[in-house]
C-alpha cells in the first residue's frame, strides 16, 4: 500500500508540478524520511520521488530545504541530504553554484569531518562534482579541508575529469 502511495506521489510530482509546489517542503521532507525506510521497496521508491524532486522543481527553493537538514546527527539521513545537494548543485550555473556555496560549505565541511565512512564518501563525491564545475576556481572554497582532505577531493576530481573529457582539472580551465 505504501509503494503504491509513493508511486501516485510520483506521478503527481511528474503531472501536478502546480498542485504540489504549494506544499513542496513538506512533500520534500516526508520523502527524506521515507528513503530511510527498513523495506528496500518503499525506500527506493521515495527515492524515485525525490529524484522527480530534485530534476523537475526550483533547484533553489529545493537548497532551501535541503541545506538546514545537513547539520543532522542522523548519518542515513546526512547521506541522502548531501546527495540530493549533489544532484541539485548539477542544475545550478557556475555563477548560481558560486554565490551558493557559502550557505552549504560549512555543513559539507563539518559532515566531511563524520565518523560514518559512508558520510565522508558523499561528501567526496559532493565536493569533486562542484570541482569538476567550477575547476580551480573553487581551490580557494576548499582552504578549509584538511591537506589529506583535500588531496582526496582534487586526485578524484582529476581522474573523473580525465576519465570524461580526456583532461584533467588543470587543463581544463
Amino acid at each position: 500500500m505504501r509503494e503504491l502511495a509513493l508511486s501516485l506521489i510520483t506521478e503527481m510530482l511528474n503531472y501536478q508540478k502546480d498542485a504540489i509546489e504549494d506544499s513542496m517542503e513538506i512533500v520534500f521532507e516526508k520523502l527524506l524520511h521515507v528513503t530511510k525506510d527498513a523495506v528496500a521497496k518503499i525506500s527506493n521508491e521515495a527515492n524515485q520521488c525525490l529524484n522527480v524532486l530534485l530534476a523537475k522543481y526550483n533547484p533553489f527553493t529545493c537548497l532551501a530545504i535541503t541545506v538546514p537538514l545537513l547539520v543532522s546527527d542522523d548519518e542515513k539521513m546526512l547521506v541522502v541530504c548531501i546527495n540530493c545537494l549533489t544532484k541539485l548543485v548539477g542544475r545550478l550555473s557556475q555563477e548560481e553554484l558560486i554565490v551558493q556555496l557559502p550557505t552549504f560549505l560549512p555543513a559539507l565541511f563539518d559532515a566531511f569531518n563524520n565518523q560514518s565512512p559512508d558520510v565522508r564518501k558523499t561528501v567526496v563525491f559532493c565536493l569533486v562534482d562542484i570541482y569538476i564545475m567550477l575547476g580551480k576556481a573553487f581551490a580557494p572554497y576548499l582552504e578549509g579541508l584538511s591537506s589529506t582532505q583535500l588531496r582526496l577531493v582534487t586526485i578524484y576530481a582529476n581522474r573523473i575529469s580525465q576519465a570524461r573529457s580526456g583532461k584533467p582539472i588543470d587543463s581544463n580551465q
